[in-house]
């Protein structure tokens, strides 16, 4: 039996490279929390990073769930993942940052006995993921500078974040499109506006073919996103209102919209994950596989989990394009706009251990 021989947590932040502004807070690092579990003399990698306006925590309160949760799963069997992650749900339900690290860990762990990558652990194929580039709010010109060298580097697809002012959104949009002629635009207000106004602002930029638009109003506005859903010619995704299972169920069946972003640090992990896009294929929806501000390991978890299940229709796997430094070993690469996942058992990556040393590593045993 491998049970977990002890768990540790290491606190991080890496800069970005510039300040990254969405319509409810304006980022300068990710800060997050790395989480290792050793059992069977195996250790696997997990990574906790919380956006406070979009998950209510933050890196101080996922320490401190972590701290909850792991006398809880110390010297448990680590392959009844179904089980620990139900445990962990069951003692702190709303700490989905810090449930989601463990439970990448525990199935980086799992995917390593069985000695396949982790996508084919999750009954997947090795599939082209082709990644946006986000841009986030910036004067047109910087907009359009930046969207230019994300063509150069072979994306074909690039998000705009919106929420400054409908009039400035739809002049950063059109300005993008005039240097992308051909590039496929997906836009998102993180919750910006009311369903008035953003039917408004969709409709002003709908002739810029524009692919979708994520989470237009607030996460809890579920006859606004309707509302936009069978009104708006730009189609509406579900991303802040949809954390678990059960939201997509209750998305898809209220007729909210048929496209939902999943994001492993806002579901509570892969196994929730999973079953959300599951739920989203049997109501003939669609998904995108999203992320917060993770570094290459959470972004490499995440793509594996793309490549695992038939619902993930677009890919936005760029979060630790934004970081000043790469701190991890292992991992997918990005070439020319496409996602390679790598091929060791398990996840196929970890943080860098000099990285690690510059931080104070507490270890649960």
């Amino acid at each position: 039996m491998a049970r977990i021989d002890s768990l540790t947590l290491t606190p991080f932040e890496v800069p970005l490279a510039s300040p990254f502004r969405i319509a409810t807070m304006t980022n300068h690092a990710a800060s997050g929390v790395f989480i290792s579990i050793t059992a069977g003399g195996k250790t696997g990698w997990g990574e906790c990073l919380p956006f406070h306006a979009i998950n209510g925590e933050n890196q101080a309160t996922v320490m401190a769930s972590l701290r909850t949760l792991a006398p809880a799963i110390h010297g448990e069997d680590s392959r009844d993942l179904r089980r620990l992650i139900e445990l962990c749900e069951s003692i702190l339900p709303a700490q989905t940052t810090a449930i989601s690290g463990i439970d990448m860990a525990l199935h980086d762990l799992a995917a390593q006995r069985a000695g396949l990558p982790l996508y084919r652990f999750l009954g997947g194929t090795k599939r082209e993921l082709p990644t946006d580039l986000t841009i986030g709010i910036l004067p047109p010109k910087e907009a359009a500078a930046k969207a230019k060298k994300i063509i150069d580097q072979g994306h074909e697809a690039i998000k705009i974040k919106l929420g400054d002012t409908p009039m400035n959104d739809a002049e950063r949009v059109a300005t993008i499109r005039e240097v992308a002629e051909d590039a496929i635009l997906r836009v998102d207000a993180n919750q910006a506006y009311d369903r008035l106004t953003a039917l408004h602002l969709l409709e002003s930029i709908a002739e810029l073919d524009i692919q979708f638009c994520e989470q237009p109003v607030k996460r809890n506005d579920y006859q606004g996103l309707a509302f936009l859903h069978q009104n708006s010619t730009v189609p509406v995704m579900a991303d802040e209102s949809c954390f678990s299972p059960s939201d997509a169920f209750a998305l898809l069946s209220q007729n909210c919209c048929n496209l939902i972003n999943v994001k492993l640090c806002k579901s509570g992990g892969i196994l929730r994950a999973q079953e959300i896009a599951s739920i989203t294929q049997a109501a003939f929806g669609r998904c995108m596989m999203g992320g917060m501000a993770e570094t290459r390991l959470g972004v490499t978890a995440a793509a594996h989990v793309a490549s695992s299940h038939s619902a993930f229709h677009f890919f936005d796997l760029d979060a630790h394009q934004s970081h000043k430094e790469d701190v991890i070993d292992g991992g997918i690469q990005t070439v020319r706009g496409s996602v390679v996942l790598p091929e060791k058992a398990g996840l196929g990556a970890r943080p860098k251990q000099e990285f690690l040393d510059r931080f104070e590593t507490e270890t649960l045993a």
